[in-house]
């Protein structure tokens, strides 16, 4: 699962106004705690390499990444489903 949402998080320049939705099977709370870790350990590495900066707003069923106060992601583990949510390409 990293190694989907870490390129839409990577790539999240949008001059558009597009939303992407996507869903998968529903992830343990485990393994949702570990996408919700793996992905905050990947933020602050690009964002030490000069990448723009990142923000994580987190709670047990769900996060939202947002960059400069727009949101590129949001991930929902709530309704049976694992929904992410891309905003922009």
């Amino acid at each position: 699962m990293i190694a989907v949402l870490g390129p839409v998080v990577a790539h999240s320049y949008r001059p558009e106004a597009r939303i992407n939705v996507t869903t998968y099977r529903e992830f343990s709370d485990l393994e949702f705690l570990q996408l919700q870790e793996d992905l905050r350990v990947r933020l602050r590495r690009e964002s030490v390499a000069g990448m723009p900066e990142f923000n994580m707003v987190s709670a047990a069923t769900y996060f939202e990444i947002h960059q400069d106060g727009e949101p590129v992601i949001l991930v929902d583990n709530s309704a049976g489903r694992l929904l992410v949510i891309a905003f922009g390409e």
